[in-house]
């Protein structure tokens, strides 16, 4: 079943990778920039470490990450459209060298436990089944005493503010993406109601709770823009067992 979402998600992210380094920006009244440079402000990271950038799309995060934190970044994606878009985005802007591109899928990653310094993961729950034994396989893979970041939208808890957020979400975003290409119109038809679902199954505090219960410790959340984006960060606790044996 994974792979039929994985497969859905390919396609929709191939859809729209021709117009994804400035549409984003524009739909989000250009909130998406801060969002993702708060993101990468909570990573902990030096020169000498590796960071894992997951769902790096045309890799704005990855390149963001690399130029803040001076550090190596992998970026995995499932779309093949936005990975070359991407390794344009690095050749152009002298970073490819230090930005490697893997192409590869969050529930199955293709790298030995406790290998990362930091993880760093965006937009990645709505699509997949199983968001406990993703979060598991992400943690798997980063070391112990390392950060987990992640930024994901959000429903605003301010009830005008989310009346607006579900006209814009369910009227006037299908409407603006038509405007770009059938793609972007497939993705304003589609956005809203995932970000609706993901929180009916997980709130925020829910996603924290998840968090802790796999194993990280002083889990943070902030809620950007009313609560329209949300970034989360903690660190894989030090004993190795404590996460390996949950859910294995």
């Amino acid at each position: 079943m994974d792979y039929h979402r994985n497969h859905q998600s390919r396609q929709l992210f191939d859809g729209i990778a021709a117009q994804y380094d400035w549409v984003p920006g524009l739909f989000s009244f250009f909130q998406y920039q801060r969002w993702r440079r708060y993101l990468v402000s909570r990573l902990q990271a030096g020169p000498d470490a590796t960071v894992l950038d997951l769902c790096t799309g045309t890799a704005g995060v990855a390149m963001q990450t690399a130029r803040t934190h001076r550090c190596r970044v992998v970026g995995v994606d499932l779309s093949h459209k936005m990975l070359s878009r991407a390794q344009r985005n690095l050749a152009s802007n002298g970073l490819a060298g230090q930005v490697p591109l893997v192409m590869g899928r969050a529930e199955d990653l293709a790298f030995a436990d406790d290998c990362f310094d930091a993880v760093c993961v965006t937009f990645l729950l709505r699509y997949v089944d199983d968001p406990e034994s993703t979060m598991l396989e992400i943690i798997r893979v980063l070391k112990p005493g390392g950060r987990l970041v992640s930024l994901e939208f959000g429903v605003p808890p301010n009830p005008v503010a989310r009346a607006l957020w579900h006209v814009y979400t369910r009227g006037v975003l299908p409407m603006a993406g038509a405007l770009v290409s059938r793609g972007w119109r497939n993705v304003g038809g589609f956005l809203g109601p995932s970000i609706s679902h993901l929180y009916q199954s997980y709130t925020a505090d829910g996603l924290r709770e998840l968090w802790l219960r796999l194993g990280m410790l002083d889990v943070q959340v902030k809620r950007l823009s009313l609560g329209g984006g949300v970034v989360m960060w903690g660190t894989k606790n030090g004993s190795i067992e404590t996460v390996g044996t949950i859910g294995r």
